[in-house]
């Protein structure tokens, strides 16, 4: 691969091959160079017309962003700088009026339905836990023992909780939200829920045996509401209903009355759009936004539905999909086109503790308040997998081996990208117009850079020594996929 230090002119070679490379950093005082190719291997290039895919290699002390625009690669930016992460802020999730909005917390908790059997005990029953449940030794007293009480029901109400800060960009101004929203969701295991509340003079703590039940929130962010809006992910253990609730902030509400301390906790939300049914045999899947409305999948034993609702809770439109078997998890990646969106879902069956049967793949395409499915390609998918109104990205990672000169392992090895792109106007299973290969030289880079010592340590496999510094495990990442004149995602 040839290459170009970061301070030369980005070069183009014409044809099938389009290089560009030359980045110059410091790791430790060793010098390294980063290099890329962007092979055309089959078809016709302009089927990456129109298309902007942002990359990034990065690592704990730089990262270098480039790109793909209409079928050219291009090198974006360098940066050497590092910022040490802020441990314990919220995410950012959108801009809200003349600063950015923050959720802070989100989860499920229960308390006993109405209808549940409830046994309550001035002791605590720790086997009721996990085995692997940390108990600070704090809350022992001189004897070893533990005080407290503990709460056994069999039916659980689902409470969803949320808390959210807005933060001014100019000045120090923030407002909070805090939302415990009770539903109409019940929940009930196969083992009793329990509650256990440990005490002694100096310090309290609460227990709960449900935290990995699979039950948890799904929100999302509308950058044309700017309100936040969410749903609870189910399984077959729940029955009733689950909200599609809006959770504000209101449009009325601004930075005015910032820096109080005195917002009390909601317990409604803003709206309800929509009490979706749920049961043993149907469960929330996944919520997206979709620019016009929010997109709520459902599965059931034999097929999944796509609801399309309005944010004032009209339900536009909905799409049912037959699948094979259960869908009982499903990942969602969405792109962003000027006419509408393109939303590719794939689907798996929980078989086992740790063990997923990955059968269902769809492409939608949603435009002016209709679900079209446009997609269906079981084996045309990948890392990620872009959907368009007639056309289909998709990108897989690449691996080198390494020609047996280190082990394989994660991060380092994955280098590349095989790139597809697949006609849809006449076939939904798609026709691959284009084929081309992205590769980098992030694997090489960390292989020198091991060997560069003369020490008994680099003779032992990359994986071994890469858990030494995160500053040299180097990863490969796609950012966004837009049009090139479009939105970005």
């Amino acid at each position: 691969m040839k290459k170009w230090m970061a301070y030369l002119p980005l070069g183009l070679l014409c044809g099938s091959l389009v290089v560009i490379g030359g980045i110059w950093g410091s790791v430790w005082n060793h010098t390294w160079s980063g290099q890329l190719e962007l092979r055309h291997l089959k078809g016709d290039q302009s089927a990456l017309a129109d298309l902007n895919i942002q990359f990034g290699i990065t690592d704990a002390r730089q990262r270098w962003n480039f790109s793909i625009k209409d079928g050219a690669l291009q090198k974006e930016s360098f940066t050497l700088s590092y910022e040490e992460p802020v441990y314990g802020s919220g995410e950012t999730i959108g801009n809200w009026k003349d600063g950015t909005m923050q959720v802070w917390n989100e989860d499920v908790t229960f308390q006993p339905a109405a209808d549940s059997k409830i046994e309550n005990l001035d002791m605590v029953d720790l086997s009721l836990l996990k085995e692997d449940v940390y108990i600070s030794p704090e809350l022992y007293d001189d004897e070893g023992n533990l005080h407290g009480t503990t709460c056994i029901y069999d039916k659980g109400q689902l409470v969803l909780n949320m808390d959210m800060e807005a933060v001014q960009k100019k000045g120090k101004a923030f407002r909070s939200w805090s939302c415990e929203i009770p539903t109409h969701l019940q929940y009930t295991p196969e083992k009793p829920l329990a509650h256990i509340q440990i005490e002694n003079e100096n310090r309290s703590m609460t227990y709960r045996n449900y935290a990995w039940s699979g039950i948890d929130v799904l929100s999302v962010w509308s950058e044309s509401q700017e309100m936040l809006y969410a749903t609870v992910r189910t399984n077959a253990d729940c029955s009733g209903s689950i909200g599609l609730y809006c959770l504000g902030p209101r449009q009325e509400e601004s930075f005015k009355d910032a820096n109080s301390t005195t917002h009390p906790v909601k317990k409604e939300p803003v709206a309800t759009l929509a009490e979706i049914l749920i049961s043993e045999s149907r469960w929330v899947l996944g919520l997206e936004d979709v620019g016009e409305g929010l997109l709520v999948f459902i599965g059931e034993p034999d097929k999944v539905t796509a609801e399309l609702y309005g944010y004032d809770g009209t339900l536009l439109d909905s799409n049912t999909m037959p699948s094979e078997e259960p869908v009982h998890e499903i990942e969602i990646q969405q792109t962003k086109w000027k006419d509408g969106r393109g939303v590719f879902v794939q689907g798996s069956q929980k078989t086992g503790e740790n063990e997923y049967y990955v059968h269902f793949f769809t492409g939608y395409w949603v435009e002016n308040g209709t679900i079209k499915p446009v997609y269906l390609n079981g084996n045309g998918y990948g890392t990620w997998t872009a959907v368009g109104k007639e056309k289909v990205l998709v990108m897989n990672r690449t691996m080198d081996e390494w020609d047996g000169k280190a082990e394989p392992i994660r991060g380092n090895t994955l280098n590349g990208f095989e790139i597809s792109v697949y006609d849809i106007t006449e076939d939904p299973a798609g026709k691959e117009v284009y084929r081309g290969e992205l590769e980098t030289d992030i694997d090489e880079d960390a292989l020198e850079f091991f060997n560069y010592f003369t020490t008994k340590a680099y003779k032992q496999s990359v994986e071994h020594q890469t858990l030494k510094s995160v500053r040299n495990n180097r990863w490969l990442e796609v950012f966004s996929v837009t049009e090139s004149a479009g939105d970005s995602v």
